[in-house]
């Protein structure tokens, strides 16, 4: 389809907060890389990680390094609908923030995961418009990065034989996290936070607020505004 007919085709029309409490298996796969990037923030202050960069880019790669590595067979499938979301969404950053625009952060994440496995995802690419000399950057510069955070997190992986035991998961009474709170994705996400070793307790909330998601260190927190997962839930 490419970026350009994607970001034309815009959001849906969202339709009321509560009036239907499903997610849509597409906004289920947004919603695994948001987590992914706000694990991304949590490790990096956390384990005081060096910021080489852009923080928010950082943790945009880190999200596309783990779902690529810990999902290998669903990566492709979220990176498609993560990257249709911010390509129809398209928030514009100002001048001088961390984030890149959303088409491009959208970009990155093809560009990655192409590079990663390019035989694996010759079709994903092809989706995107990805090919030539752009592809064969990817294909270049996206093993050197997996290679970084590979080696990066090697010390802070989670040993296979421990108990997990500093991962919770926290819902409130809205529709959205009543209805996610049993469900695979959530199981899913648990697991990406299972794969650590945290110095202590790590919760991710999904709550009834209006924004997005973010990180708090203070509370060790992830927290998702179920008004952001409506907006996963429109892009189609």
């Amino acid at each position: 389809m490419g970026f350009a007919k994607i970001a034309a085709a815009g959001l849906a029309a969202a339709s009321p907060l509560h009036a239907d409490p499903d997610v849509p298996t597409h906004a289920e796969n947004v919603l695994l890389h948001v987590i992914a990037h706000e694990i991304g923030h949590a490790l990096i202050r956390e384990f005081d990680l060096p910021i080489l960069g852009p923080e928010e880019a950082l943790a945009d790669d880190f999200a596309t390094v783990l779902i690529n590595t810990m999902l290998p067979d669903r990566a492709e499938v979220i990176i498609t609908d993560y990257a249709t979301f911010l390509a129809a969404d398209q928030t514009e950053a100002s001048l001088f923030s961390e984030y890149n625009d959303d088409v491009k952060r959208g970009a990155r994440a093809v560009c990655m995961t192409y590079g990663y496995a390019p035989d694996r995802h010759a079709a994903l690419a092809a989706q995107f418009g990805l090919d030539g000399d752009l592809a064969t950057a990817c294909a270049d510069s996206a093993p050197e990065v997996f290679r970084s955070w590979r080696r990066t997190l090697a010390p802070l992986m989670m040993p296979s034989t421990a108990p997990v035991t500093e991962v919770g998961l926290d819902f409130d009474d809205s529709d959205i996290a009543v209805f996610l709170a049993d469900s695979e994705v959530m199981a899913i996400a648990e697991g990406l936070l299972q794969q650590f070793d945290w110095h202590s307790r790590i919760t991710l909330s999904i709550r009834a607020c209006d924004g997005s998601a973010g990180w708090s260190r203070n509370g060790r927190t992830i927290t998702v505004c179920d008004s952001y997962i409506q907006r996963f839930a429109a892009a189609q």
